[in-house]
């Protein structure tokens, strides 16, 4: 075969790609949502509409919850390589599950090609007012005190606030017993009865520390949040790292990398609208835009992380 007729085959091979991705989208896009209407739902909703009328299709959204994420992060994965079916990711998804499950139906790494990262959101670090623990240096001082006999809550293993926790606790070289609930409604109403000294929570906590019913000793985030800039950092009280929850979108593995590449301009120009923008802030939601290959660096590093930190935590999700 000489040289130019390769060409040509290879030419007539890519055609039928070059079309579709020139046509694409050309029918509406389903997004799988591994959550139940709800708080993330919404916020999930509110950046693919957005994407959407850049696009110029609806994106079409089906709630496929259970299994801590699994069975709709499941579901995107065996999806047809199309572009056609999309879903959001989350940490808890294809982080805490590929790296403490030890038995999982999809490989988060190898069957999901990593769209946008959208928002973060970071916690605070909070006490009962009652315990009389005012600051982050005098909660780290009485669990160095007492090894084991300090308790945190969390809204259940292997969720963003439980590994964030684990790690506030291996950084600061403490020793607490964990309670797990099945929610942050249960967990923040046990902490402020003091069931339990200390847990990580959603800046919509900041309410009951209004009240005078909670302690806020630290924020998660690298800096100050703005809605709250007297909480200082952890990490301007020495704790070096501590995780924080995100969502983002995805796609199948194996995607055309030109309709890969229009997804991931449409979600990140979504993701950077003002509107949207305004709203997260407003909610102590940091807006994000890290895309495409930056963003699997992320997911790849945060699961060797958390396998990492579990050689000596030993959680399981089974």
């Amino acid at each position: 075969m000489t040289p130019r007729l390769r060409l040509a085959l290879i030419g007539l091979m890519a055609a039928p790609a070059l079309v579709f991705a020139q046509t694409y989208p050309d029918k509406p896009i389903t997004l799988i949502v591994p959550f139940p209407p709800g708080i993330v739902d919404a916020n999930a909703r509110l950046v693919a509409s957005k994407a959407s009328a850049i696009l110029g299709q609806p994106i079409v959204v089906r709630n496929m919850a259970g299994a801590g994420q699994r069975i709709g992060t499941d579901a995107l994965a065996k999806a047809p390589k199309d572009g056609y079916t999309i879903g959001v990711v989350t940490n808890a998804g294809v982080v805490a599950g590929p790296a403490l499950a030890s038995r999982i139906p999809y490989d988060a790494v190898r069957d999901l090609s990593y769209l946008v990262l959208a928002l973060e959101s970071h916690y605070l670090i909070n006490t009962p007012s009652s315990s009389g623990i005012k600051s982050l240096k005098q909660l780290v001082d009485m669990a160095r005190a007492a090894p084991d006999k300090l308790r945190f809550g969390s809204t259940g293993i292997g969720t963003g606030f439980h590994v964030a926790t684990e790690q506030f606790v291996k950084s600061a070289g403490l020793k607490m017993m964990h309670v797990p609930y099945k929610g942050e409604s249960p967990l923040l109403q046990d902490l402020i009865g003091g069931q339990v000294e200390m847990a990580f929570s959603s800046l919509a906590s900041r309410a009951m520390a209004e009240a005078g019913r909670l302690t806020m000793l630290a924020y998660t985030g690298d800096a100050r949040s703005p809605l709250l800039p007297q909480v200082p950092t952890a990490k301007e009280l020495g704790i070096a790292h501590v995780s924080s929850g995100w969502l983002g979108f995805a796609a199948p593995a194996g995607v055309p990398p030109a309709v890969r590449e229009r997804l991931i301009q449409a979600f990140t120009q979504a993701a950077r609208d003002p509107e949207i923008m305004a709203k997260f802030t407003k909610d102590g939601i940091e807006p994000r835009s890290l895309a495409g290959d930056g963003f699997d660096a992320r997911v790849k590093r945060e699961i060797e992380e958390l396998r990492e930190l579990n050689k000596e935590l030993k959680l399981s999700l089974e």
